[in-house]
């Protein structure tokens, strides 16, 4: 008992962290119940009986009459669109090379984005949610949109809290919270023992759902050891004698993206109207995505494998692992310092990357892949079993994230061998 006591002393900054972010949880969650101020009760009473025989997108916004149900979403597509335009515009590129100012000008032209993002969400979501027509009440419907833009803002700015003042990523996590309600009907539906029917096929599902699980686990933690030799003798044991290259360095962003991406066609739709050419041609285009194995659900498959990619390598540069070899006196086996060994890491990343994008995508198919084939010929299609297998993939990343934070921060596993 001391020792756990002092345990809990000697890290009570990452308790402190853990606490923190279970505050901001709270309060995101409370913000996503909060009903905003000029909707009315009739409206409020329209809304719940249109979500209860509603089927919406994994990733549309929960509600047009929640104060945070935008959540972080158009934050997520504005920095989709920063991260390919750097790599595009030149003038982009160079902002990056300018430090903090040029910090600023990307995070100014996110912030922006998100705002023309935030606005076209809202309208969207009020008009496919029925809560006041577009040409009758504008003074209203600009009401609930300030109020859902502001929401929205509020949620970047409590993700960045946990990012900088909490564990983890404060937006992977809003996402993963804001799908798990899905993974719970999910599983409610699958679990139900009163529920006589599709008993083989619920059985079958949970046991898939539980392979994907174990799946994501092992996806997360796997990754390729790159041998280095030292110029001199290391005596300290704490020197790793390999670069650990991740089999999904990404996590679970990949998925994430793809659909947020996705969802921006979706909203142009509801703005346009479903008499429109182009919402027509969305509808179609997301049913092929969730009803069938059609051309939206292979387009789905393919975002993730090039964001995988894509996100790999904005996060890891070959350029600055050679020079941190070269300064520790370090050098990979058969292959000389300099352009050569950013050539060696730069070859091994993409390929362990490519087998670790290949992988997620065949998980992220595989719910898709038995929704289609086991539940294909049953009018109880429902949404619970549409949506569970995505959401279950994003929890359990997160989850799996959130606790590689933890560790590596902590001396869990050393206190664990003590205990027992």
């Amino acid at each position: 008992m001391k020792m756990v006591i002092d345990f809990l002393r000697d890290k009570s900054k990452i308790i402190k962290k853990i606490l923190f972010t279970l505050v901001i949880l709270f309060i995101f969650v409370i913000g996503n119940k909060l009903v905003i101020p000029s909707v009315t009760v009739q409206e409020k009473f329209l809304f719940d009986i249109k979500q209860y025989f509603s089927k919406s997108s994994l990733f549309e916004a929960n509600g047009s009459i929640y104060f945070l149900s935008l959540g972080v979403y158009p934050y997520i597509t504005a920095s989709i669109i920063v991260q390919f335009s750097q790599k595009l515009f030149s003038f982009m590129k160079e902002w990056q090379e300018q430090g903090e100012r040029g910090k600023y000008k990307t995070n100014l032209v996110a912030r922006s984005l998100t705002l023309l993002f935030a606005v076209g969400l809202a309208l969207s979501s009020i008009q496919r949610d029925g809560i006041s027509s577009l040409a009758n009440n504008k003074a209203h419907v600009l009401t609930i949109v300030f109020f859902l833009v502001v929401g929205a803002f509020i949620s970047i700015w409590l993700a960045d809290l946990i990012t900088s003042k909490g564990v983890g990523n404060g937006i992977s996590i809003f996402v993963a919270i804001s799908v798990s309600k899905n993974l719970y009907d999910t599983l409610k539906f699958l679990t139900n023992v009163n529920n006589p029917d599709f008993v083989a096929k619920r059985i079958f599902t949970l046991v898939v759902l539980l392979i994907l699980l174990i799946l994501t686990v092992i996806l997360s933690a796997a990754y390729l050891k790159v041998p280095i030799t030292y110029a001199t003798k290391q005596n300290n044991d704490k020197i790793k004698n390999h670069i650990p290259l991740k089999l999904n360095t990404s996590g679970i962003l990949p998925v994430i993206l793809a659909n947020s991406l996705l969802q921006v066609f979706r909203t142009i739709s509801l703005l346009l109207g479903p008499e429109n050419g182009f919402s027509q041609w969305v509808n179609r285009f997301q049913d092929s995505q969730s009803n069938y194995l059609g051309l939206g659900f292979f387009v789905y498959l393919l975002l993730i494998l090039l964001f995988s990619v894509f996100s790999t390598f904005i996060t890891i540069n070959p350029t600055d692992i050679a020079e941190h070899l070269s300064k520790q006196d370090a050098y990979l086996e058969g292959v000389k310092p300099g352009d050569e060994t950013v050539y060696k890491i730069t070859q091994k990343l993409f390929k362990v990357t490519v087998i670790g994008a290949f992988a997620l995508t065949v998980l992220a198919a595989l719910p898709e892949f038995i929704k289609f084939f086991v539940w294909i010929n049953d009018s109880d299609k429902t949404f619970k079993v549409q949506l569970g297998g995505t959401s279950l993939l994003i929890v359990v990343g997160v989850a799996v994230e959130v606790m590689q934070r933890i560790t590596t921060q902590t001396n869990v596993k050393k206190l664990y061998k003590k205990l027992f």
